[in-house]
């Protein structure tokens, strides 16, 4: 009996222990849940209380149906065929995403083109120093302080690591197309002020002030090709910023090699170069939708 007892109280502690496993099991699969879809178990009711306030808080009163259904899609994306407020259409539009990844409005193609274009002023500022780098230091007699050229190379790196930080509060004050002009503006003069400086001191205050654009501008452009690509093909449209600002490298190691013979000039030039490919950024961003519903 003693024996039996203590099989049953063995028993009952492993059903408990397996009891509670089960319950921190089933909290966290609940948790990560919630994390990715922040609208999974929240009823009809209390979504369309949240639709409601939303659109009225931000002027979309007379869409506030349609983002009710989009707000019933987005909290079941797997079985948007079984929910009856969505319209045929909405159905086939959803279908498509799936089945015609790339079949997308012309507005996204835009947007994702200016955002590489952004993307290669970063690559070609970034090594128009490197061919400058042969002669500047001659000419402001600073050939022997390796210190000195290195903090004038480094200058926007050195100020882009500090200017990052203020990409948030300014994209929250003119959005994102404010905020990639806003930064245009600082791959524009700063850099055609580089071609006139006549001290190093002067180059180094230009190339400070270039970098507070592109600490900003590195900080915003993926951002704004995320929110605007659509879920199934936004991994491919993102890394479009890398490989741009690679081929902006490419772009700048050659306008390096074409103004190589200018002469004692020719470090003006090098420098200088980089503001082109940020002057239609200056005026087609404005162009570009201002929100991912395109």
């Amino acid at each position: 009996m003693a024996s039996q007892k203590q099989d049953l109280d063995s028993f009952k502690a492993d059903l408990e222990v397996s009891h509670v496993e089960h319950t921190v099991a089933d909290y966290a699969r609940n948790v990560n849940a919630r994390i990715r879809n922040p609208l999974i178990g929240v009823p009809k009711t209390a979504l369309k209380e949240q639709v409601s306030g939303f659109c009225q808080e931000y002027g979309f009163q007379d869409k506030e149906e349609v983002f009710f259904r989009g707000a019933l899609a987005a909290q079941n994306p797997d079985d948007y065929e079984g929910i009856p407020e969505l319209t045929d259409e909405d159905k086939y539009h959803l279908r498509r995403e799936i089945t015609h990844r790339w079949h997308l409005p012309r507005g996204l193609y835009y947007s994702i083109a200016l955002c590489s274009l952004g993307s290669a002023v970063q690559g070609w500022d970034n090594t128009g120093a490197n061919g400058a780098n042969l002669s500047f230091p001659e000419e402001f007699g600073i050939a022997d302080n390796t210190w000195l050229v290195g903090v004038i190379n480094s200058g926007p790196t050195l100020f882009g690591l500090l200017s990052a930080w203020a990409a948030d509060p300014i994209n929250n004050k003119l959005g994102r197309r404010g905020t990639i002009f806003l930064t245009g503006l600082f791959c524009v003069f700063p850099v055609l002020a580089q071609a006139f400086t006549q001290n190093w001191w002067g180059l180094l205050l230009c190339r400070l002030f270039m970098g507070l654009g592109m600490g900003i501008k590195i900080s915003t452009i993926p951002v704004f090709s995320a929110e605007v690509a659509p879920a199934s093909i936004r991994g491919g449209l993102v890394t479009s910023f890398q490989l741009w600002v690679a081929f902006g490298i490419f772009v700048g190691f050659c306008s390096n090699l074409i103004f190589y013979r200018v002469g004692r000039l020719a470090w003006r030039f090098q420098l200088a170069a980089a503001f082109a490919p940020a002057i239609p950024v200056l005026f087609f961003v404005w162009f570009c939708p201002a929100h991912a519903g395109l």
